[in-house]
């Protein structure tokens, strides 16, 4: 037996796709699921993700994602996006807009008509000062600080530290901000579930966003966040307490497709 498969990167955080609405596919076994993530013995990918029946009327689909551990993960905010792109290819939905369910309930996004995808995220309460940085949730739980020569900086040492031991064994993705002379903000993210840093992190492009737009009340409406993967742009309506109307985009790619033989 063979399971078909596709793989789709948003600005280098990187996904292995597959239509499952049979449910067939072994998603409890973990050590599955980590080996097809697996760089050396797999597909190679910083999760995956299940498309499955819609559970709302209205919805397209709903989305079970999986840590490249093979745990099974909260909101992955890049990986939604390429699941929307994922499902328009297969005609799970027509024109631009779909509702579909994720880890925090129903989202709603939008596929433009040069690929980039928009999704709706949930409202937000404003960011927390703790340990040096911020802490807010974004469908994720995200740890940002502003720190100084982000390319040299150890982001995985550090970001290691800060997910497990300053914030315990269910940990926090840890992100590092800095703004170049050009007034352009980079980040860079440790990612819990992949225990290293990605390419790029949409939750944490997000709660970054958010930490900026509480500092500097009069920030552009779209935030652009340089990761070492490409560009996202974040957007948030501020309200009395957080935040409401949250928009994270970018683009969504198909990278290749296969099937993955299981003996």
């Amino acid at each position: 037996m063979a399971y078909a498969f596709v793989k789709y990167h948003g600005t280098g955080n990187d996904f292995v796709l597959l239509h499952d609405f049979t449910a067939v596919f072994p998603h409890q076994d973990a050590s599955l699921v980590a080996q097809m993530c697996n760089r050396h013995f797999g597909i190679g990918a910083d999760g995956l993700m299940l498309l499955r029946p819609p559970v709302r009327a209205g919805q397209s689909f709903s989305l079970l994602y999986f840590n490249a551990d093979g745990q099974l993960g909260s909101l992955c905010g890049n990986g939604s996006r390429c699941a929307v792109a994922f499902a328009k290819s297969l005609g799970l939905f027509s024109g631009q807009a779909v509702s579909f369910e994720a880890a925090d309930g129903e989202r709603t996004a939008f596929v433009e008509s040069d690929g980039t995808v928009r999704i709706r995220m949930a409202d937000a309460v404003l960011p927390q000062a703790e340990h040096g940085g911020y802490f807010v949730e974004t469908g994720s739980p995200h740890w940002v600080g502003l720190v100084t020569d982000l390319a040299e900086y150890p982001v995985y040492s550090e970001g290691k530290r800060i997910r497990n031991e300053v914030y315990g064994p269910s940990g926090v993705n840890a992100n590092f901000l800095e703004q170049d002379r050009n007034h352009r903000w980079h980040l860079r993210t440790y990612e819990r579930g992949v225990e290293d840093e990605t390419l790029s992190c949409g939750t944490g492009a997000t709660a970054a966003a958010l930490v900026l737009a509480y500092l500097h009340p009069s920030h552009d409406a779209w935030t652009e966040l340089h990761t070492r993967g490409g560009v996202l742009r974040v957007r948030a309506q501020p309200v009395r307490g957080g935040f409401q109307g949250i928009e994270l985009e970018g683009p969504a790619e198909l990278v290749f497709s296969g099937t993955w033989p299981i003996l």
